[in-house]
């Protein structure tokens, strides 16, 4: 495994979960990394090329794929996310005051994943004052919403956002396994300090610049990878596998969002991870809202008919 730019992140302090299993890939092998490692580190990587296959780094970023690789591990393996074929949950959206730092609204959403012969499927339900909203896509047709069981037609708004929505709740549950499919890029960015403030944790409370240097990831996507080719970046502590803090510009924006991942939580016989919440925040370090992820069922029998139209 190459050697991490900054503070070395020792195999003792790295792990802070339980692990099923230390699933290393081949391409991790220390005879393999240290070969390259030396040479291609000291090129800066300006066109990151299209993957050979799932799973394979670009030029010069094994230490993005090292620091994914770790991420990996503390949480049990990728064998953990092979034997993951479905799943059932609560996201709750919870809106916040800035000022005040009281809830504003919140609003659940009901979701189910499941690994499909046409690839990942989704259902999510949510109430609103027209009723029962339904969206869904089968991995194969077009995505689709409905009103208390009524399709909406396709230029409705909830038909237009069924398909992102569908990929998106699959992808934030499947993380940090996502990050190994094809044509999604990892970067490495250098040692770099967090952007805005830290959040306190309370409302109307002193907010101040993070401590200390992370290690960054940016990730992307490419042609045909997700509906939108959003940007991300992972900030890893030196000391620990699991990220502190994700940021992202949307497509077509340029506006920087914040996220601070929450505790990680384990549900099934499976032992799956996931996040307990992330909160989002300002540059100032203020709370704007948070998903909430309850109500984890891991690998229930749901039927096939849950994801197709009505």
């Amino acid at each position: 495994m190459p050697n991490i730019p900054g503070r070395q992140i020792a195999s003792k302090t790295m792990v802070t979960l339980p692990r099923r299993s230390a699933h290393r890939r081949n391409a991790h092998h220390p005879a393999v990394l240290a070969t390259v490692a030396g040479v291609l580190l000291a090129f800066v990587v300006l066109v990151l090329p299209q993957p050979a296959e799932p799973g394979s780094w670009f030029p010069g970023d094994e230490v993005a794929d090292s620091l994914v690789g770790r991420w990996i591990d503390a949480v049990g393996g990728m064998e953990t996310y092979h034997e993951f074929q479905s799943a059932a949950f609560t996201v709750t959206t919870v809106l916040y005051d800035t000022v005040t730092g009281r809830i504003r609204r919140s609003r659940p959403r009901y979701v189910w994943i499941k690994k499909g012969p046409y690839g990942e499927q989704s259902r999510i339900e949510r109430w609103e004052g027209a009723g029962l909203i339904q969206q869904g896509f089968n991995g194969r047709d077009p995505a689709w919403a409905a009103v208390e069981g009524e399709l909406l037609p396709d230029t409705a708004k909830d038909t237009r956002e069924a398909l992102y929505v569908s990929r998106d709740v699959f992808y934030w549950f499947g993380l940090p396994f996502k990050l190994r499919d094809p044509g999604v890029y990892l970067q490495y960015l250098g040692l770099r300090e967090r952007p805005g403030a830290e959040w306190s944790g309370e409302a109307g409370s002193p907010t101040r610049a993070p401590d200390g240097l992370y290690h960054a990831v940016g990730v992307s996507f490419g042609v045909g990878v997700g509906e939108h080719q959003d940007v991300f970046t992972y900030y890893f502590a030196p000391d620990n596998p699991l990220p502190h803090e994700t940021t992202y510009v949307e497509e077509g924006k340029t506006s920087l969002n914040r996220m601070v991942w929450g505790e990680i939580d384990r549900a099934g016989q499976i032992e799956y991870p996931y996040a307990v919440r992330r909160d989002f925040l300002t540059e100032s370090g203020k709370r704007t809202k948070a998903l909430v992820v309850s109500d984890v069922v891991v690998n229930p029998e749901t039927p096939q008919q849950k994801f197709e139209r009505p």
